[in-house]
């Protein structure tokens, strides 16, 4: 038995033996905060200075007849230097949510107990702590950084509560090792720089490039992932520099680059110090292409300015939005809801981990259990905005998309649909 299920049968035995001994106090009532996606501005919070203590709350709709409450967790950065990601993908999450509870398909209500893991391991650790402890929790979705994933998924696994990954894509997180506790319904790091490095290495014919990255497992593994990409073209790296996480002066590293006659530089990290990295090359007048993956997609980019931010090349899990009927309503559907936050890289990972959870309840029938749930994810076949998402034999979804999208006059445009495809404009180092 494991320890959370210890703890459900420890409180339920003194339920009853306070039932027993003619315990007749006045009703009690308990106040939760609305759902995120019924307000029309998130309300800001601080971030909470100790690691024992994140920030969280608990989605309670409008009760169901029955009177039933089933929980689910939600964990990701919400404030703090990422919180642009995890607080968009937040929202797409509790709307999904929302939606649900309004469908009258659910013989009980759905609550989310929202964490905000802060892109920091050990808050996001103590966040699992505080889902996992609760009997009503069944399932939980979870995280944007690789790192916090690491930190959690033991606590997931020891407690038997499936944890469905929505945004963080070091490799190794899906393992056989992990499974079936433990599923992802976003593409890795491996899947994302595939496309990346056949555009820049194949297409556009870059072969002088410089790699800097940040010391995370993030960033190791793009380093990895992209490094592995050129050896099989017979290509090496002109450099490889790795920073620490809040680095903002580039400019030693850029006279390396310089120094190299590298035309590209792959930045591995995400977009708090890629945005300072591509301003500094702008600045230095350094003549190379930025690229890099998902983690760079994010208004947050577009601070620097239009002239600095202009002609970087991220790649972008899934697929163009107003595309498809399905992901045209959830565009209107996630406007009207008038969050703060843009839609950003994963956001739409994180509506479809909901659809996954809520298609895996409904297998469950009217009494869902943990096991039940790991059951119905692993085994199951959701069809969302972005098609339709099954696991293979680790955990890994099976439906894996990406496309290019390249900053044009202060935006980010779709690559197949810019004046740089069309040869109207040309990226640096050509």
């Amino acid at each position: 038995m494991s320890k959370r299920r210890l703890f459900a049968a420890l409180a339920a035995a003194a339920l009853a033996l306070t039932s027993l001994a003619g315990c007749s106090g006045g009703a009690s009532t308990a106040t939760t905060a609305a759902p995120a996606a019924t307000q029309a501005a998130p309300a800001e919070t601080t971030a909470a200075p100790a690691a024992a203590a994140p920030a969280e709350t608990t989605a309670a709709p409008a009760p169901a007849p029955s009177g039933k409450v089933v929980k689910l967790g939600f964990l990701g950065p919400i404030t703090g230097g990422d919180a642009a990601e995890g607080a968009a993908a937040r929202n797409a999450f509790m709307l999904a949510i929302k939606q649900a509870n309004a469908s009258g398909e659910y013989p009980y209500t759905i609550e989310v107990i929202e964490i905000d893991d802060q892109a920091k391991p050990e808050v996001g650790a103590a966040g699992a702590q505080k889902i996992v402890a609760d009997p009503a929790v069944v399932a939980a979705s979870g995280h944007w950084n690789s790192g916090v994933a690491e930190a959690t998924i033991p606590v997931f696994k020891e407690n038997e509560i499936p944890l469905l990954i929505w945004g963080a894509i070091r490799e190794s997180l899906t393992s056989p090792e992990n499974y079936p506790w433990i599923t992802r319904s976003a593409p890795t790091d491996v899947q994302e720089n595939v496309p990346l490095a056949k555009a820049v290495l194949d297409d556009m014919k870059y072969d002088k490039i410089f790699i800097i990255s940040d010391l995370t497992t993030y960033g190791e593994g793009n380093t990895t992932a992209f490094t592995k990409e050129m050896e099989a073209r017979g290509l090496t790296p002109l450099g490889v520099e790795k920073v620490q996480t809040g680095t903002v002066d580039f400019r030693p590293i850029l006279q390396k680059v310089k120094d190299s006659g590298a035309n590209c530089v792959y930045w591995g990290g995400v977009v708090t110090e890629g945005s300072m990295l591509k301003q500094q090359m702008y600045e230095e007048q350094l003549d190379a292409l930025f690229c890099g993956i998902s983690g760079n997609y994010s208004q947050d980019f577009l601070k620097i300015g239009a002239e600095a931010a202009e002609g970087a090349l991220i790649v972008k899990p899934g697929i163009e939005l107003d595309s498809t009927p399905e992901g045209q309503k959830f565009v209107a559907d996630y406007e009207a809801e008038k969050f703060s936050e843009p839609i950003g890289a994963y956001t739409p990972y994180a509506y479809e981990a909901a659809l996954i959870l809520l298609n895996a309840l409904k297998a469950c029938g009217a009494d869902p259990t943990p096991e039940a749930m790991r059951d119905a994810i692993k085994d199951g076949s959701t069809t969302g905005i972005m098609g339709t998402t099954t696991f293979n034999e680790i955990g890994q979804t099976t439906n894996v998309a990406a496309y290019l999208n390249v900053v044009q006059d202060g935006e980010w445009v779709v690559y197949d649909k810019s004046e740089y495809k069309t040869g109207a404009r040309q990226f640096p180092g050509k």
